[in-house]
């Protein structure tokens, strides 16, 4: 079956068709989550377009970087996204963000980075993905 057709709850009819669902929903790249949970991306093309099925290290990947949630990947039955772990990411993740804004170097390389978010070019936010890819992949 192909990865677009839909079930009758409306859910991709594919293990594929819902990852790729997932992660376009996410507003997420490609390259990002094959990044995140270090897969190629080749690899990760190939399970959104159902010529493989995810090996249990990618299983394991999905499971412990994002907020899928994996029943729903592999049978397409009850919610997308795990509720408990997105509430409490974002309510720790919120509470850290308040405590950070309270120093003033902190909040000034915020409001930069937002300013060139919002108004900055193309290759400005790219340099600064760029940057956080490369400090991300040195703290793995």
């Amino acid at each position: 079956m192909h990865s677009q057709s839909k079930n009758p709850s409306g859910n991709p009819a594919t293990v594929g068709g819902r990852l790729k669902y997932w992660r376009k929903v996410s507003r997420l790249r490609l390259v990002d989550v094959a990044s995140l949970i270090h897969v190629s991306q080749g690899s990760l093309s190939d399970l959104e377009n159902d010529k493989s099925l995810p090996s249990a290290v990618t299983l394991t990947g999905l499971c412990q970087k994002t907020d899928m949630n994996l029943y729903w990947l592999l049978t397409g039955e009850g919610s997308m996204v795990s509720k408990e772990e997105r509430y409490q990411a974002e309510s720790q993740a919120v509470s850290n963000l308040m405590a950070w804004m309270q120093d003033k170097d902190f909040r000034k390389t915020v409001m930069k980075l937002l300013n060139i978010f919002e108004k900055g070019s193309s290759a400005q936010k790219a340099q600064i993905r760029g940057f956080i890819a490369g400090v991300e992949a040195d703290h793995d």
